[in-house]
């Protein structure tokens, strides 16, 4: 059992809502901060609050009075809107919302989850030493926040674990987005259009990210830059051939695919290089994407 107190933002979304579930579960004592919350605010020990990080009056006085040990920062308002004006604004949230944080005695340890995109890399590994660069306004902000965060948080001794995800996927993530697309396509009997069905990238289970997550939470950690990533990467169009042959028992469609898109090309395959967050977090990723996509179809299947 643990004693912290874990204050989660975005804890109603695809990831917060699974991490809210293993930390409640495993003793922590959570603030779970969301614009949209249930009916019941306490839930066991998940007190919920409805906020608006662009009104930090709406949560200011609550998360002092909390005294959060550990704060994980998962919102971003409005995705998949990267446009210059979403992003500054989540960028300037973000450093309002992590600025009252920091002035919290209690709160000892940040955990934000970052992007893969922010290695601004469209081939081959991505190394946790890797800063990156900007490669659009999404990651311009991603950037922004992560240098300020780093500089007071060691200027405030407190701990800095920036996540980068790669492409998670598994049950409640949103129906458009590529692995739900095509299982829900199959569903049909077919395969969505797929205008890059070569380009590969790196699919990670969600419960392989909230593992991450926890790791980060309950070790002693040096500030930095952390891949959640499997460290492979897969095209799109053996992603499909998986979920059609989990799905159907076939791979006509798959092999339809690739005969109508030979000509296409492979734009983007890179995948996470995850030494440091095996070394220091004691983390791997567990669950392969076959299993992932099985799991991914049972829950899908439910609806």
């Amino acid at each position: 059992m643990n004693n912290y107190k874990l204050l989660i933002t975005g804890a109603s979304g695809f990831i917060g809502s699974s991490l809210l579930q293993k930390t409640s579960m495993s003793g922590f004592e959570v603030m779970a901060m969301s614009r949209s919350c249930p009916e019941t605010k306490v839930v066991g020990k998940v007190h919920w609050l409805r906020a608006d990080l662009s009104s930090p009056e709406t949560y200011r006085d609550e998360i002092k009075a909390f005294s959060p040990d550990i704060v994980i920062h998962l919102s971003w308002q409005d995705i998949p809107d990267f446009s210059f004006e979403k992003s500054l604004l989540n960028l300037n949230q973000s450093l309002k919302f992590l600025s009252i944080v920091l002035e919290i005695e209690s709160c000892k340890k940040i955990l934000v989850s970052g992007s893969c995109l922010e290695y601004n890399k469209t081939q081959g590994e991505c190394g946790e030493s890797i800063i990156g660069s900007p490669r659009d306004y999404f990651t311009w902000a991603k950037h922004s926040i992560y240098s300020w965060l780093l500089m007071k948080c060691t200027q405030n001794d407190v701990a800095l674990a920036w996540l980068r995800l790669f492409y998670v996927y598994g049950p409640g993530q949103k129906v458009e987005s590529l692995i739900p697309a095509i299982l829900s396509n199959l569903k049909s009997g077919k395969l969505p259009h797929i205008r890059t069905p070569k380009n590969a990238n790196d699919y990670i289970f969600i419960d392989d990210v909230v593992d991450g997550f926890y790791a980060a939470m309950t070790n002693r950690i040096p500030s930095g830059i952390y891949n959640l990533g499997s460290g492979k990467s897969t095209s799109v169009i053996d992603v499909c051939g998986l979920a059609e042959k989990h799905i159907l028992g076939t791979n006509i469609l798959t092999q339809r695919l690739v005969e109508q898109t030979h000509l296409s090309s492979v734009d983007v395959n890179f995948w996470a290089k995850t030494n440091t967050t095996k070394k220091i977090l004691n983390w791997n990723a567990k669950i392969s994407l076959t299993n992932g996509i099985e799991r991914t179809w049972d829950d899908f299947n439910k609806l």
